[in-house]
């Protein structure tokens, strides 16, 4: 009786929705790490998983997303190793999204899923742009976390911590 429930309820999600194939050139996520001594940005390219659209109604979609945490660039090379050595990339080598519910909102829309980052699960909701034509889809989004959430022992310079919020932005752009 399981099988029979999961087999109609993927063939409903998949019979609604249409796989987006993500342009890994153009797409993004990023983070802003601050500092009273400094501010960064680190990037990634290398978004992997899938995204699937309805594009009849948005709120029928699925998202499922991990970035690498290796991938993350800063162009500073000793920042990036220490980043890996703070999040422990040994232990947690990705960082993933994935979505429960799609809402539509007055300016936009909503995604609220499960963030996984160092090994810590969090419910979380992503306000988001969706930006449509024929065969494109644009979603942008930016949002913020918090590092002592996910239990993450913010790094020090000159004695003084990193800021405890980083801000997270994500650029996808696909073909539908």
């Amino acid at each position: 009786m399981k099988k029979l429930i999961i087999i109609l309820f993927f063939q409903v999600v998949f019979a609604q929705g249409v796989p987006v194939s993500i342009d890994v050139e153009q797409s993004f996520i990023s983070y802003d790490g601050r500092h009273p001594a400094h501010n960064w940005t680190g990037v990634s390219k290398e978004i992997k998983g899938s995204f699937i659209f309805d594009k009849d109604n948005p709120t029928s979609s699925n998202v499922d997303l991990f970035v690498p945490v290796f991938s993350f660039d800063s162009k500073n090379s000793n920042r990036d190793s220490n980043m890996l050595d703070v999040i422990e990339d040994y232990f947690y080598p990705t960082v993933s999204f994935t979505s429960s519910k799609i809402t539509k909102e007055d300016n936009g829309y909503s995604i609220t899923g499960i963030l996984f980052f160092h090994g810590v699960q969090k419910e979380i909701t992503i306000p988001v742009n969706f930006i449509l034509d024929d065969k494109k889809i644009i979603v942008d989004a930016d949002f913020s976390v918090s590092l002592s959430d996910y239990k993450i022992k913010r790094p020090s310079l000159l004695t003084i911590k990193m800021k405890d919020d980083i801000e997270i932005k994500f650029f996808l752009i696909g073909s539908i």
